[in-house]
């Protein structure tokens, strides 16, 4: 844990490259709650996905967390790096995309820095492990201003 699954500073992070509407049938999330608002990076062979989120200046979660000081909830963060995972899991796997992953465990969770409001966020996933017919691992990292934010193994299971 601590190295990047892939150095963005090698990636064009600058544009969508799937389709957003083949990232909402991936994803059910809406609202405030989709925390992808694209993906900027796939790479199917390598199993790596990295997706951004734009935070504008006033982000529905500032004004109560924490008043003055306002810091991104890092289960905010957890779930956008289990969205990403989610992405990945469907692009990967022969997992039905109409089906529902939830999140089922996390390990080794470390939050590593804050993120504030006005903020791109980048989150990846890579290193895919499928255990049976419904249980997913892989390592998830989020990234904002060149810097690791949080890390952890997200696990998913498909309900």
């Amino acid at each position: 844990m601590g190295q990047p699954i892939v150095d963005l500073a090698t990636l064009d992070l600058s544009r969508a490259v799937v389709p957003d509407a083949e990232l909402r049938t991936c994803l059910p999330h809406r609202h405030e709650f989709q925390l992808l608002d694209g993906i900027c990076h796939f790479d199917p062979e390598r199993g790596i996905a990295v997706g951004w989120k734009e935070w504008d200046a006033e982000p529905w979660w500032a004004r109560g967390h924490v008043p003055g000081r306002p810091i991104m909830p890092g289960v905010l963060m957890i779930e956008g790096a289990a969205q990403i995972a989610t992405f990945l899991v469907k692009q990967k796997s022969d997992w039905a995309r109409d089906r529902m992953i939830g999140l089922a465990g996390l390990d080794d969770v470390r939050i590593r820095g804050q993120i504030g409001p006005g903020s791109r966020v980048h989150f990846v996933a890579g290193n895919l492990q499928i255990s049976g017919r419904r249980l997913a691992r892989m390592h998830a990292q989020v990234f904002c201003n060149d810097q690791m934010t949080l890390e952890a193994f997200v696990m998913g299971v498909m309900l």
